[in-house]
């Protein structure tokens, strides 16, 4: 696979998730995560583009919606839930949404 077809695929993985409620910076965050497998925020800055310092507010935000785990570590580590419970919680949501609508 050619590093185009990965950055096409990023970039696909990101306007979901946006779709899906993320914001920007989440959604970048999320898919350096499930690339990285765990990673501080100086990594997944590195990977997602997110500068440093907002990498925190990304986590927060995925944390809150329940789609990353926090080692409380020096420095601290990251990491995406399994697939699995990303699913149910996008499923979840969207349940939730359209029961608003009706």
């Amino acid at each position: 696979m050619s590093t185009d077809s990965g950055d096409d695929f990023r970039s696909v993985a990101i306007e979901q998730l946006k779709q899906l409620g993320l914001s920007t910076y989440a959604a970048r965050t999320f898919v350096a995560l499930t690339s990285l497998g765990t990673g501080t925020a100086t990594e997944i800055s590195k990977v997602s583009e997110v500068p440093r310092t907002r990498v925190y507010d990304a986590v927060d935000e995925l944390r809150e919606r329940g789609l990353v785990d926090i080692q409380q570590s020096s420095p601290k580590k990251f990491w995406v839930v399994s697939a699995e419970t990303t699913c149910q919680k996008f499923e979840q949501e969207m349940r939730q949404r359209t029961s608003l609508l009706t």
